[in-house]
């Protein structure tokens, strides 16, 4: 396994869990959309929890 795929694994693992969204609507996700998601989810994550 490479490490771009170890990485989307990553990705689609933390969006999984935060979103309830299943593994082939994350996959067919492009890459840029995939990445802003994340940072979304991110913030919120960090501002929920106080550490923003």
């Amino acid at each position: 396994m490479t490490v771009g795929a170890d990485r989307l694994w990553e990705e689609i693992g933390f969006l999984a869990y935060y979103l309830h969204w299943s593994f082939d609507d994350l996959l067919s996700l492009t890459h840029s959309v995939r990445r802003r998601l994340l940072t979304q989810v991110s913030a919120l994550n960090q501002a929920e929890s106080g550490s923003a």
